[in-house]
């Protein structure tokens, strides 16, 4: 089967993998793109990704909101595929409306991860997806509650979705990757990797390069797009008072959160490898989120889950298929500072609390979650799809 991959983001394209970047980031010749690798029956991959003019990506990605130009481009070898993916419909709504007036032989699945157009009910945006939707032959989300969305607005397509929960890579983010076990972190330890398993030369200089930038505890959070920084800085505020700068709040992704002297530090977008190891000393991690009816904040949960981390992330339709209140992780009420506040306290005060949902986590992960079973379910949709 020959298949075409457009994905809504950039990909780096070479012949040996980046030492800083995970598998969805870069396609290598000859090898199998990201989860196609996992498959049983291994399918010929090309992947595209939004690399265009920067003038054109700019106002594509924040006026138009999805990718003509990525379309376009490959238009003259449309008919070389059996089946075309697109991950998300910033990346599949063109080829869709192109569907529905010329005869395209290739199949169409789409990973809709912001639920079409962020679960929009009204307005000419729904009705162009609307429009566009009859001609996609699958859809594929991670968050089961989209359904609600489906069933509203997009009945037809229906019998035509499946629910697939997201997996990450659970060989590449493991603490046996960092040359330790999932263990009780103790307050300012930095545990010194014995060996690198399974590591490139250069990840293993790279992580082992890292070291604590002080001895005082954190607790970490990552990320930029659609957090919820008012509640957590409200949240850390309450928590500061009670516990008087004996721990920090790690921020990577976000420098601008913070007042000066608030106990807060920032740090920028960093390689992959440093980014593991800031998780693998942080005491736990904090995924704060506003409430969205579709696909977000997923891969940040489960990779912070994979390194053996207790996360406290919001009770939101995007993370309650992966989180077992209290046995791999901590919920609270979007929006909830005091809630959010307790939580995090909790965490601070039993070590062996937040040592055992760590350890919940990485096992998940090791036994549910992860790209592999993912894989499995993705490649016997698409066979369905297909005609098997």
């Amino acid at each position: 089967m020959k298949i075409l991959m457009l994905v809504n983001w950039k990909v780096e394209y070479g012949d040996t993998p980046p030492p800083d970047k995970q598998p969805p980031d870069y396609f290598i010749k000859e090898q199998p793109y990201w989860f196609f690798r996992y498959f049983k029956e291994k399918p010929q991959v090309d992947v595209v990704d939004i690399h265009s003019f920067p003038w054109l990506e700019h106002w594509e990605k924040e006026k138009l909101r999805f990718y003509v130009w990525q379309t376009l481009k490959v238009l003259p070898r449309l008919g070389a595929y059996d089946l075309i993916l697109s991950h998300g419909m910033q990346s599949g709504v063109v080829l869709s409306l192109l569907r529905r007036f010329f005869p395209i032989k290739s199949k169409h699945i789409v990973f809709d991860i912001g639920a079409f157009n962020s679960a929009a009910e009204s307005g000419a945006a729904l009705k162009l997806m609307q429009f566009a939707s009859h001609s996609i032959d699958g859809i594929i989300y991670h968050t089961s509650r989209q359904r609600e969305y489906y069933e509203k607005c997009f009945p037809w397509i229906l019998e035509r979705s499946v629910f697939i929960k997201f997996g990450t890579d659970a060989e590449l983010f493991s603490c046996q990757q960092l040359g330790c076990q999932p263990r009780q972190q103790m307050e300012g330890e930095y545990v010194e990797a014995e060996s690198l398993k399974s590591t490139t030369t250069e990840q293993a200089e790279l992580i082992k390069a890292e070291k604590p930038e002080s001895t005082v505890p954190y607790i970490l959070c990552v990320g930029y797009a659609k957090r919820d920084w008012e509640t957590l800085y409200r949240a850390w505020q309450c928590l500061r008072k009670k516990r008087k700068g004996s721990v920090r709040l790690r921020l990577i992704g976000y420098p601008q959160f913070h007042p000066e002297d608030s106990g807060v530090e920032s740090l920028p977008v960093m390689p992959l490898p440093e980014l593991m190891t800031q998780i693998h000393q942080a005491l736990f991690c904090v995924l704060p989120l506003e409430s969205f009816l579709y696909s977000f904040g997923q891969m940040t949960l489960l990779q912070q889950m994979a390194l053996g981390k207790a996360v406290v992330t919001a009770r939101v339709p995007s993370m309650t298929d992966y989180v077992k209140e209290e046995q791999n992780a901590l919920l609270y009420e979007s929006g909830n500072a005091k809630e959010l506040c307790d939580k995090l306290e909790l965490l601070l005060e039993k070590a062996n609390l937040r040592e055992q949902i760590g350890q919940n986590a990485a096992w998940f992960i090791q036994n549910e979650w992860n790209e592999t079973h993912m894989a499995a379910e993705i490649e016997k949709y698409i066979k369905e799809c297909m005609g098997g």
